[in-house]
């Protein structure tokens, strides 16, 4: 009776240590703190404030670019309060659950104490086993007595468990409400910074308002270079595939002349042909979409989407992106998006020392704009990651690269393609 009175003591004097962290509840944390991470090292490419309209215009779309990442994080906030109040409820519906079943098993478990202290007595005991009316029952009723003081054993046992899981769901209640203050801080906080970030923004438009067509002639005229290196490029891509045509006549020892302009307009070129190395190549860059690595080191953002981007809070002033512009911060370099050969490297034809480099990767292209420093040369192989070449910093002082992704002729969205 000694041991069954110290067991109660023990069982219920176990307090609040089992504090548990809920699993979920870190793993959104975890989450955040990523997300956090990534929207800290793209504040620090934001330029300080630009008097030229170039830098201004870069000021804006990093500005605006950073606007939505900070959205994103507000909206994220706002879905793991909600998380976490559902993760509440059912907490506090599973301590019902409990509650309810520790009341249930210290009933019975104080009721089977009573009969035990009942018949626990010697003179009971022995009256209960010689009251047997033969041998074979006095054995049967030992073996019952032995086992049912087993069984409360097991009994009392099973109720400290529960008072234990009891108690580490009441921590784990109280940690994720914690968490929950502490997430409702951190969402005034990081809103109070989108906040400011659009103030800053609105500030760069009602600048842009008053010179609107100062800001159309300058994006018109960065629409032109944007074209006039387009161009460049599938002029490359047709040369590169009309000299592989050009090979193969002269391997398979045809004479066929070559195609009349009119001929060229009625009849499609032939796309590259590739070689069974090149076949490979484009089936394992294909199985990669979505994620290929970006190719930029460090920190990143992206201030220009592919198609058309408008200005923010500019009518109709809009520029077509055949990539996507990234930034990144002093010494960044470009990098392979993935194995392939230099196809071709060409010089910006307004800046001096800023290159274009062509990969090939079997049937696809990626290119790299404003690279400075060169790597690699025309015809060398190159690895996935490896590095290309420094990117240049333009007059406002941002390292910005484009990049672009083709099917031979056909334009591709980098940000289907590449892990962003």
């Amino acid at each position: 009776m000694r041991r069954v009175l110290s067991f109660i003591l023990v069982l219920f004097s176990l307090g609040c240590a089992y504090a548990q962290t809920n699993p979920k509840v870190k793993e959104m944390e975890n989450q955040r703190n990523k997300i956090e991470q990534e929207i800290a090292e793209s504040k620090k490419l934001l330029t300080s404030s630009q008097k030229d309209i170039d830098g201004q215009l870069a000021q804006l779309s990093a500005l605006t670019a950073q606007i939505k990442k900070q959205k994103q994080f507000v909206d994220r906030l706002d879905a793991d309060v909600k998380a976490i109040d559902r993760e509440l409820a059912q907490i506090e519906a599973q301590l019902r659950t409990l509650q309810i079943e520790l009341e249930r098993r210290r009933e019975h478990y104080a009721h089977a104490l009573r009969l035990m202290t009942h018949k626990n007595t010697f003179e009971n005991r022995l009256m209960f086993l010689l009251s047997a009316e033969s041998f074979n029952q006095m054995v049967r009723r030992t073996r019952y007595l032995r086992e049912y003081s087993g069984f409360q054993q097991k009994q009392g046992e099973e109720l400290m468990e529960k008072q234990k899981e009891l108690d580490a769901k009441r921590a784990e209640l109280g940690t994720t409400k914690e968490a929950k203050k502490e997430l409702l801080a951190k969402r005034v906080e990081e809103k109070k910074e989108l906040d400011r970030q659009e103030a800053e923004q609105r500030k760069i438009v009602d600048g842009f308002k008053k010179k609107q067509t100062e800001i159309r002639k300058r994006i018109a005229k960065q629409q032109r270079e944007r074209d006039k290196l387009n161009e460049q490029i599938n002029r490359l891509i047709e040369e590169e595939i009309a000299a592989q045509e050009a090979e193969m006549r002269k391997k398979n020892g045809s004479d066929t002349p070559t195609p009349t302009k009119e001929q060229k307009a009625g009849t499609p070129m032939p796309a590259y042909r590739e070689s069974a190395a090149d076949k490979k190549l484009s089936g394992s860059f294909q199985s990669n979409k979505g994620h290929l690595p970006v190719p930029i080191t460090g920190p990143y953002l992206i201030t220009s989407h592919y198609g058309i981007n408008y200005v923010e809070g500019l009518k109709n002033v809009k520029i077509n992106n055949h990539g996507v512009d990234i930034r990144g911060h002093m010494n960044c370099q470009a990098r392979a998006v993935f194995d392939g050969t230099v196809s071709a490297i060409f010089e910006h034809p307004q800046i001096q020392g800023s290159y274009i480099v062509m990969i090939r990767h079997g049937q696809y292209i990626s290119a790299y704009f404003n690279l400075s420093e060169l790597k690699v040369k025309k015809g060398e192989k190159v690895k996935i990651n490896e590095p290309l070449g420094l990117i240049k910093a333009d007059m406002s002082g941002n390292y910005t690269m484009q990049f672009q992704l083709r099917r031979d002729r056909e334009r591709l969205n980098p940000e289907q393609w590449i892990g962003f």
